[in-house]
């Protein structure tokens, strides 16, 4: 009678552990699924290919590294904006498909899972990116500030965002930027570069 009770008791307390173990697996798993299925479907493509969606296409034309940007203030001979890593540029043409799309999401990835958002230096020459118009190209430079070794691998990520992220549209495109063209990139790095003229 006691060795039933035991068993039935053992019995138990494994079925809890198996079950709280699949909860605790569930509950670790079920924000990476949403997250997978609240996030944009995205066209890829790389430079110099117009990656296209529904909603907008985009084109990469050229990356620019550079070690400082110009001041937004040309007078007066002020020093140039200066970072701890790089300043990756993306020169950038765009339009939209049927009416005038914001991208309002638009972030580097790199090969080591990490995500840059656009750089905001007042300070420093900057371009106010359009919003797109439909069948019409307009340019776009897209600034980042990175630290000098994840730059090989990066991808530019371009989206339109909004209320129901699963329903945007977003282009993935690869920079083109292996280990040695990173190595080539900083070490050709510009100063005082001016997104707004292309000179550095």
């Amino acid at each position: 009678m006691n060795a039933g009770r035991l068993l039935v008791r053992g019995g138990a307390g494994v079925a809890g552990t198996l079950l709280l173990a699949a909860a605790m697996w569930l509950y670790d798993v079920k924000p990476e699924a949403e997250a997978g299925n609240m996030a944009p479907i995205r066209s890829t493509g790389k430079v110099g290919e117009t990656v296209a969606n529904r909603v907008f296409a985009l084109r990469v034309d050229r990356v620019v590294v550079a070690r400082s940007l110009a001041p937004s203030l040309s007078f007066g001979n002020r020093p140039p904006v200066r970072t701890d890593g790089v300043f990756l540029v993306v020169r950038a043409q765009g339009r939209s498909e049927r009416e005038p799309a914001p991208l309002r999401s638009v972030k580097l990835e790199t090969s080591g899972g990490l995500t840059f958002n656009q750089a905001t230096r007042p300070d420093a020459a900057s371009v106010t990116n359009p919003e797109l118009q439909p069948l019409i190209w307009s340019r776009s430079v897209f600034l980042f500030e990175v630290p000098r070794d994840r730059l090989a691998g990066a991808r530019l990520v371009a989206g339109t965002g909004g209320l129901l992220p699963q329903l945007s549209a977003a282009a993935e495109i690869d920079l083109g930027i292996t280990g040695p063209r990173a190595a080539e990139l900083v070490r050709t790095a510009a100063e005082r570069y001016d997104p707004r003229t292309d000179r550095s």
